[in-house]
């Protein structure tokens, strides 16, 4: 299916791959720091490993810069550090930064995706699954300050296995929050376990929110913890329709549990077009891709 732009925002560079060397030449549109940290996780995985140096000179910024981007892509394990510069990620991801570290990375884009998700909410007396996460957690932001504005369409119900997306949704009007009940996982304020699936089995909604930690071709959608993925991977069955949310930095990404094949997904909403080897895989299982 097609690729829906919605919108088209902070360290600033040029992409080029140097300065100017005449009067004549256009100007290089700005890069931010995002686009330049993805673009280097693309050079990582084409090259196998990419220098300090080079990068600095492609990209027209200090190696200082290079080295905070590094630094940066290690800590959301993307790539590994090597002497001089940096390596794809060697193996299937299993560590995860805390729901807590992760809402205060990538919020405006995390915002776009959600508010552009609104569009799929049900009509009327409509049920939806909403997956934990940074995301998915936006999403529920962006529902309440709707119901604040507007009424919404319903009663909407609502599944959840986020506690804090549960506490704050049962403040808003004309919503049915459900909290499955199960194991807290405190590193993603989730709940998990063979009670929250027992309920899970029991549901048929709408429409599912997903979140995921990595999104790939080969993989489909991968997250680092098994009893999470199980949780996961019977949201994505369980629902007439499945709309992923996931910012650009989850792309070519693979993590230790595959929860969902593409050909589960329904709707992309991201951030920015996906490298061309996954947006040719979206393409072939005829994912509408939502460019917030």
């Amino acid at each position: 299916m097609g690729v829906t732009e919605v919108t088209s925002d902070a360290d600033v560079t040029s992409p080029g791959a140097g300065p100017p060397t005449g009067e004549s030449q256009a100007a290089t549109p700005p890069m931010y720091a995002e686009e330049r940290r993805h673009a280097i996780v693309r050079l990582a995985s084409a090259r196998g490993r990419v220098s300090v140096a080079d990068l600095a000179a492609q990209f027209d910024v200090a190696p200082e810069t290079i080295r905070r981007d590094l630094d940066v892509l290690v800590r959301s394990g993307l790539v590994d550090r090597v002497h001089g510069g940096a390596i794809p990620r060697s193996s299937f991801g299993t560590s995860e930064s805390s729901a807590r570290e992760r809402r205060t990375t990538r919020g405006e884009a995390k915002a776009a995706i959600a508010r552009a998700a609104l569009a799929y909410l049900p009509d009327v007396h409509g049920s939806i699954i909403l997956d934990g996460g940074t995301t998915t957690g936006a999403l529920a932001s962006e529902i309440i300050l709707k119901s604040e504005q507007e009424p919404i369409a319903g009663p909407l119900t609502v599944i959840t296995n986020s506690v804090r997306t549960g506490l704050e949704l049962s403040t808003a009007r004309n919503l049915s929050v459900h909290l499955l009940g199960g194991v807290i996982r405190e590193v993603t304020e989730t709940v998990v376990g063979a009670t929250a699936l027992n309920m899970l089995g029991n549901i048929a909604a709408d429409v599912a929110f997903l979140g995921t930690n990595g999104l790939s071709a080969k993989y489909g959608l991968t997250t680092p913890d098994v009893e999470e993925a199980a949780i996961k991977r019977v949201m994505a069955t369980r629902s007439q329709r499945s709309i992923l949310l996931a910012d650009a930095s989850k792309f070519d990404s693979d993590y230790l549990c595959t929860f969902a094949d593409l050909d589960q997904i329904d709707v992309l909403i991201t951030d920015a077009q996906p490298p061309s080897r996954l947006a040719e895989a979206l393409e072939a299982h005829e994912i509408e891709v939502v460019i917030s």
